[in-house]
């Protein structure tokens, strides 16, 4: 097997399933995936954010990446997964949770593949292990 060698604009991404839509989220920002677990509900919090889920200890904000990017929902999820990652500007990162319904697989994303105008947290649409998938920026996120 042939593993094709990235090139100079390539970044590597997580794929995530998220309702019908597949993310890529670039591996630099994930710092680890893990099954999803309880979350504890905030009452008025906004609707991207389900809630604060334990993990390592510490309170974590989980946001439905679904609800954020905008994606019709998908079939009962088989094995869904709460990806965490560090979001925000150098010196004052946090992390989050990004609640999907699967990880799929890690690919090479030429970014000058990438199309369409970014909008917020998606900077665009490009193809990826044969399903379109769309590019994220998880800087863009403001503080849940």
């Amino acid at each position: 097997m042939t593993v094709a060698q990235p090139s100079d604009d390539s970044v590597r991404c997580l794929v995530l399933l998220a309702g019908q839509i597949r993310c890529a989220v670039p591996v630099h920002q994930v710092r680890q995936v893990v099954r999803a677990s309880s979350v504890f509900l905030l009452p008025g919090s906004a609707p991207e954010l389900l809630g604060l889920a334990e993990l390592g200890g510490e309170p974590v904000p989980v946001l439905d990446l679904a609800r954020l990017v905008q994606a019709p929902p998908g079939g009962t999820p088989s094995c869904p997964v709460h990806v965490i990652a560090e979001v925000g500007p150098q010196g004052r990162r946090e992390r989050i949770a990004l609640a999907a319904d699967a990880a799929e697989a890690i690919v090479w994303i030429t970014v000058g593949s990438v199309v369409g105008p970014p909008s917020g947290l998606v900077r665009g649409e490009t193809m990826a292990a044969g399903h379109p998938v769309s590019l994220l920026d998880l800087d863009a996120l403001e503080e849940p």
